[in-house]
Formats: C-alpha cells, sequence, structure tokens
C-alpha cells in the first residue's frame, strides 16, 4: 500500500518540535531551537526529518494539499484552460478571486502557498544544518533538491524573494532583502547539481516516490527554459537546458508510458514520473484534495453516483474546461481527452429517475470507484500528484532545441508525444506554438498552462489570457488580466514583518 512509502514516516515527524508556521503571520526563517538540534541524533530520524520535508507539499495536517491550492487553485484556475461556469457559485472568495484576477495581498491561498514553500525551506535548512556535509549524502541530497524546487516556484511565482540558507534568528530574517532572481536561481542550481551528483537514478520498491537524480535534472532543465523566458530572459538559458536534458534524455525514455491513460491509474503510480507528491486513501491525512475542486455541487448529496463513494461532496466553483480546446481535441480524437475529461454524469443510481448532467470537467485525479472503502472523505484521494514527469523533458527538450536553432532534431521527442496522443506525426519540424500545443493538451489539469503562458513573455502572456477571460468571464464583475497578473502579491502578513519590501507591480 502506498501508505507504506514515505508518508506514513513524516506521520510520525510531525508530532515532533521540527518548528511551524503560525496561521496568523508567515515565518519565513528556520528558527534555531535545542528541540530540534537534539533531534538529529541518528539516521532514523534523519530519514524521518527528509519525510517531513516531502509531507509539507501533501496534506500536511490541513484540509487541502500543495497540488490543489497551487497547481489547481493558483496556476490552472488562472490560465486559457479552465473557466468559471457559473458567476453565482458558492465556494471559497479565494477560488473566485484567483480566477477572476482580483488577488490581493490578502488573498488567503495566496498566503498559504506561501508559507508552504517556506516550510519546505525551513525544514530543509534544518536538516543541513544539523547534519555533516560528508555523512548522509543521499538525504542531503534529497533536502537540497526540495529546497531548490520549494524556490523554484517561489520565483516564478512571486518574483524575489529572501534567500534563507540556514536556520537563522526571526530578527535576523527580517533584515532579508528580496534577492535578485538571478541570485535566487544560482542558489537553485547549486542545489539541484549537488542532488544530481548525490543520489541514484531513480527509487523504487518501498522508497517509490522520493526523488533520484533524473528528477533533479529535469528539475534543472526546467529551470533554465524558465530562466530563458519572461522575466529573466537569459538567452544563454537554453542552451544550458539542452544540455542538461541530453544528459538524461535515454533513462528518462524507459519511464515513457505506452498509453496515456497508464499514467492516471494507481497501478502504475510512480512508474511512469519522475516527481509526484504521494497521496494515500485510509482517513490519515493523506489523501488527496484535488478531487473536491473538479467542479461545484450542493452541500450535500453525491454528485457523482456512479463514481463517488455515497458521503463525496465538492469543495469547488463550477470550473470547466476550455470548449475550443475539447472541441479540437475531439477533432483529432485525442486520446489525452478521454483521459483527461468528461463530459458528464449521471445525477442517480435510479435509472428510472437519473438524468444526465452536461459538465466538461478534469476527471484525472479522481478515482471513480464508488465500492472503494478505503476513500472517506473528499480530500481523501489516493491519486499522486506528477510535478515532474517524462513528457515534461521531451517538450521541454525539444522546445530548447527549436530555440537553439535545431528544430529537425526537435521533432522526434513532440512526434512521441502525438503519437501516443493518436494523433499522427508533425508534417513539419516542429515550432514553438507546436509544442506549446502540445503541452497544453499533455498537462491539462497539472498546473503547467500559466507557466508557460509568463514564459513566452509579457504581451504574449497577457494577450492570451485577456482573449480567454473576455470569451468567458466578461459579465462576472473580474477584471481584464494585466501584468500584475503575472505574478501573486507578496502577502500582507509578510510584508507587515519588515519596511525593506516592496510589493510586486500592481499590489
Amino acid at each position: 500500500m502506498k501508505i507504506s512509502k514515505y508518508y506514513l514516516a513524516a506521520l510520525m515527524v510531525g508530532s515532533l518540535a521540527l518548528g511551524a508556521c503560525s496561521e496568523d503571520a508567515i515565518d519565513i526563517a528556520p528558527v534555531e531551537n535545542n528541540t530540534t538540534a537534539q533531534f538529529y541524533s541518528s539516521e532514523l530520524e534523519i530519514k524521518q526529518a527528509v519525510m517531513g520535508t516531502y509531507a509539507r507539499l501533501g496534506r500536511n495536517g490541513t484540509n487541502t494539499d500543495f497540488p490543489t491550492e497551487y497547481f489547481w487553485l493558483a496556476s490552472e484556475n488562472r490560465a486559457d484552460v479552465l473557466y468559471l461556469a457559473t458567476q453565482g457559485t458558492t465556494a471559497q472568495n479565494d477560488q473566485l478571486d484567483l480566477r477572476k484576477y482580483l488577488t490581493t495581498d490578502q488573498t488567503g491561498m495566496v498566503q498559504t502557498i506561501f508559507a508552504r514553500l517556506y516550510m519546505v525551506i525551513k525544514e530543509a535548512n534544518n536538516l543541513l544544518a544539523n547534519t555533516k556535509k560528508d555523512e548522509y549524502l543521499r538525504y542531503r541530497a534529497e533536502a537540497k533538491f526540495l529546497r531548490a524546487y520549494a524556490y523554484s516556484e517561489l520565483a516564478r511565482s512571486f518574483g524575489p524573494v529572501a534567500i534563507v540558507k540556514t536556520p537563522i534568528l526571526q530578527n535576523e530574517a527580517l533584515l532579508l532583502p528580496r534577492a535578485p532572481l538571478s541570485e535566487i536561481y544560482d542558489f537553485i542550481i547549486s542545489d539541484l547539481e549537488y542532488a544530481a551528483a548525490n543520489l541514484a537514478k531513480i527509487y523504487t520498491g518501498a522508497e517509490a516516490g522520493r526523488v533520484g537524480s533524473l528528477a533533479a535534472n529535469a528539475l534543472l532543465g526546467q529551470v533554465y527554459m524558465t530562466m530563458g523566458g519572461y522575466p529573466l530572459n537569459d538567452n544563454s538559458a537554453y542552451a544550458k537546458a539542452e544540455t542538461v536534458f541530453a544528459s538524461i534524455i535515454g533513462d528518462v525514455a524507459t519511464r515513457f508510458a505506452p498509453n496515456y491513460g497508464d499514467i492516471f491509474t494507481l497501478a502504475n503510480e510512480n512508474k511512469y514520473d519522475l516527481f509526484s507528491v504521494q497521496f494515500a486513501s485510509g482517513n490519515l491525512g493523506l489523501g488527496s484534495s484535488l478531487p473536491g475542486y473538479i467542479t461545484n455541487s450542493s452541500s450535500s448529496g453525491t454528485p457523482y453516483p456512479e463514481w463517488a463513494y455515497s458521503s463525496y461532496n465538492l469543495q469547488g466553483q463550477d470550473i470547466r474546461v476550455d470548449k475550443t480546446l475539447m472541441d479540437d481535441m475531439k477533432a483529432r480524437n485525442d486520446l489525452r481527452l478521454a483521459a483527461s475529461v468528461d463530459f458528464g454524469y449521471w445525477n442517480s443510481l435510479d435509472v428510472s429517475k437519473r438524468t444526465w448532467v452536461e459538465r466538461t470537467i478534469v476527471t484525472k485525479f479522481l478515482e471513480k470507484d464508488k465500492t472503494n472503502s478505503t476513500i472517506k472523505a473528499w480530500n481523501d484521494y489516493p491519486r499522486n500528484f506528477p510535478i515532474l514527469r517524462v513528457a515534461d523533458v521531451y517538450l521541454l527538450y525539444a522546445e530548447a532545441l527549436v530555440r537553439n536553432g535545431k528544430a529537425a532534431d526537435a521533432k522526434s521527442y513532440v512526434d512521441n508525444i502525438r503519437l501516443r496522443a493518436g494523433i499522427g506525426e508533425l508534417a513539419a519540424d516542429p515550432t514553438l506554438e507546436d509544442i506549446l500545443y502540445e503541452r497544453k493538451c499533455e498537462f491539462i489539469g497539472e498546473g503547467r498552462r500559466f507557466f508557460d503562458l509568463v514564459r513566452m513573455g509579457e504581451t504574449y502572456a497577457i494577450d492570451a489570457l485577456t482573449a480567454f477571460s473576455t470569451q468567458y468571464h466578461s459579465g462576472f464583475n473580474g477584471n481584464i488580466p494585466s501584468k500584475r497578473d503575472l505574478l501573486l502579491p507578496i502577502p500582507l502578513a509578510e510584508m507587515k514583518t519588515r519596511n525593506n519590501w516592496d510589493n510586486n507591480f500592481g499590489y
């Protein structure tokens, strides 16, 4: 069972005094204390500390997990894939604010995301500070990977932030400036290079789900691609990305799923991905909350009687998938569509009374099994959430090759993705638009699209988001997206604690 992997150990860490952020204020600094220092006295404790760092991306003692908050609500929800179907939905205001570009520095979800990422950094710093450089290399490498990952998401969502490399006191942290993006990325690159040099390629068996060097290099390549785009626009980064991806492409290919739908089944979890947030059912606080946000329903009753157990209910707005995208994928007989999206459901098990409810909803993370007795709640679903998978490497590598004038070399990687989708090879060498479109179809619901648009440039992103918002949300009292919406604001709780930071543009 999945619980035998690393989250069971993470539960043990939860009872230890490793430090946590207050609900009222976000403490980005890992404050030293005797309890923390005494904890790292054996390999078992150090391993538990690593697991606790991974666990910060899961439920982490809350109702929702990081993929739900970040990749779904704050990323996919703001891109040109999902739209708000009805204005009068009743779920949380944060979701509406993010979708309608009404986000402020007081939006609770933004504060939660910022805090979660610094929690990861805090735990990683504690482990690194309390282990010797020449011991426990694997655990240190995992900690550095997770720290680098957290900073990579902070950088692309919040822009310049404070770099905290070691446990420091809170009053010291308050004096830290917002470091330039170039400095943050240098730090990320250093951590990922260390991780790649000190991890096995992939871990399997009881250790499946823990990061290996393939994940570290895949993230490094993604970081370089991000650096190459807006706002840093470092053109030299594309050559570096190409080199990194080329070094792992053969090994990554061995984890390429032959069928797209196989990626999103419980039987194949940790088989075809490179880095995923791990989830498990059983009412242990380890389940995924994402299926609860795929569309809205009344507060009682089961919206999907044939799929979900009887007490399931939804937390989300009436979010649906772009009609134009769906029509195009249908016309091409794209196999990714059926594996990612459903077009409706029966609202009753009683054949004589039920009616068909039309919805275009992302269901790739919903375990459709009403008899599954291990699922106990709306946020207790078992599907892992992939942060890095083989298609990321294939398509980002192809993009790097195109940008470096090697489109002919890129074609086979794009074609591999297309052939698996059942839509045939490209008739010519791929363009950037070809690759972006394949990424849009490949990663429906996975939170990639918003960041792809931003990488393409300020004008490109704003034009795409504006056209989409105007088409679907013009009457919903939202804002037309602008430059301010390309970054999230630094949360007010953070800004109030220091006088040496200015917030992001427009906030």
